[in-house]
């Protein structure tokens, strides 16, 4: 079916109604984002600039794929792909490489302004992880135990947790300093190195007195995770991070991650809090207030699946022996054992 042609239009008011309908040919109506369902929810979305979508039509004029672009990074410059869907009639047709290749492009989405793209790609396979390399994404962090395999209708996936490749497409240079703690600069200057030039400084500086940290979250309790993005760090960082931990912990959530922003001179000693607490690199975090972030993670409640991720770059693959290493000795800096 290599051969076959397909028509790819920008979803709008008009065509809404038929993202419905290519979801439920995978998912039925059990896809946890009910917005794909509800056209005048999602094309609401799409007008007022949250989204940029696109559907794909085979020669008949059927539905029977999309992807898309949404907001949500603290940074509304950068926009994040995802919901590839591709109806199993067309399973062995090239379309999904299409639809990749398409949301690559932001002049496919008209006026977009836009810092970057990202993805998160799943580590129970390597197709996404390859399509993305290949189309020159840059692999940046490794998000442990992100997703609950059993909401995939992949059966590859198990009914474990699955792990995340976080790669990323920069469109613009940024123009502000990355401030990093001595123990992740190597790596994570490493890891910039396929992305703009960026200008490196020692976080040195140590934790205010006084201040309010400033954060703002994303939790989806579905999958039993819990992103925390903090742009300001205050003299209350100490009982902040506490807090979080016994909030996580009343929330039944696995996957905990805190990405911090790199502007903050002080950021090494936020750090060392964090790990103190078993917290451990996950990577960098392009972009993700303007700024560039440091992802910080933490697996509750169990250990990590290190044996079901499948990775494919060998910057991944070396940054997870980097994780493994760092999550072994906060582990024991928090105690040990399996953190609650």
């Amino acid at each position: 079916m290599s051969g076959e042609k397909f028509d790819l239009v920008a979803v709008d008011e008009t065509n809404a109604v038929s993202v419905g309908d290519v979801f439920r040919s995978i998912y039925g109506d059990d896809f946890p984002v009910k917005d794909v369902y509800d056209p005048g929810t999602l094309w609401r979305e799409v007008r007022e600039g949250r989204v940029a979508a696109t559907l794909a039509f085979d020669g008949e004029g059927c539905p029977v794929g999309y992807i898309s672009l949404f907001k949500s990074a603290p940074n509304p410059r950068l926009w994040e792909g995802g919901n590839l869907i591709v109806h199993p009639a067309c399973k062995y047709s090239d379309l999904s490489s299409i639809l990749f290749r398409h949301y690559l492009k932001p002049e496919n989405y008209g006026p977009l302004e836009a810092d970057g793209f990202f993805g998160e790609a799943v580590c129970h396979h390597y197709f996404t992880q390859v399509g993305c390399v290949k189309s020159g994404m840059t692999d940046c962090a490794v998000e442990l135990d992100l997703l609950d395999g059993s909401s995939f209708k992949d059966t590859r996936a198990g009914s474990g947790r699955v792990a995340c490749v976080l790669n990323f497409l920069e469109f613009t240079r940024p123009d502000a300093p990355v401030h990093l703690p001595e123990r992740y600069a190597e790596i994570v200057q490493r890891l910039s190195m396929p992305l703009s030039p960026r200008s490196f400084l020692p976080a040195d500086a140590p934790l205010p007195l006084n201040g309010v940290t400033v954060r703002e979250d994303r939790y989806h309790g579905a999958a039993r995770t819990w992103k925390v993005y903090v742009r300001e760090i205050g003299g209350d960082w100490r009982e902040v991070v506490d807090d979080l931990l016994r909030e996580a912990g009343a929330r039944d959530v696995v996957s905990l991650q805190v990405t911090l922003n790199t502007a903050i001179p002080h950021l090494g000693a936020a750090v060392e809090v964090l790990r103190g607490r078993g917290f451990f690199l996950g990577g960098l975090a392009p972009r993700w207030f303007g700024n560039d972030g440091l992802l910080m993670q933490k697996v509750l409640g169990r250990e990590p699946d290190f044996d079901g991720i499948k990775l494919y770059s060998r910057t991944a693959k070396d940054l997870l022996a980097f994780i493994r290493m760092d999550r072994e000795e906060t582990s024991r800096l928090a105690g040990g054992g399996v953190s609650a």
